[in-house]
């Protein structure tokens, strides 16, 4: 294996990385999480109204990780519609975008 190898993450390694430490926070935030082929099932377990999911009985979504190449590749997390929430990186700022639209847990 070269250098060059080495120091490139494996995408979907790096994605899962991202996301379970998001995941993490957000359950100390008490939306309730669960992993998904490919993302994050994060439910708030305390709305009533639904305020994202029009088909569901409570507020819930499933966020991607993965490059935005708008940003020069760097990791970001996505709403299922692929909406930019923030940079992997800025996980406080993802916790209040995802409390903008699925509300905040009681």
């Amino acid at each position: 294996m070269s250098t060059h190898e080495a120091e490139v993450p494996n995408p979907a390694m790096e994605a899962h990385v991202r996301l379970m430490a998001l995941g993490m926070n957000l359950k100390a935030h008490g939306f309730t999480v669960e992993t998904a082929a490919g993302g994050l099932i994060v439910r708030n377990p305390t709305a009533t109204a639904p305020r994202c999911c029009w088909t569901t009985q409570t507020s819930s979504d499933t966020i991607t990780c993965g490059p935005y190449e708008k940003d020069g590749g760097r990791y970001w997390y996505f709403m299922s519609w692929r909406q930019p929430i923030a940079e992997c990186e800025h996980v406080p700022d993802a916790i209040v975008m995802i409390k903008g639209y699925l509300g905040a847990p009681t």
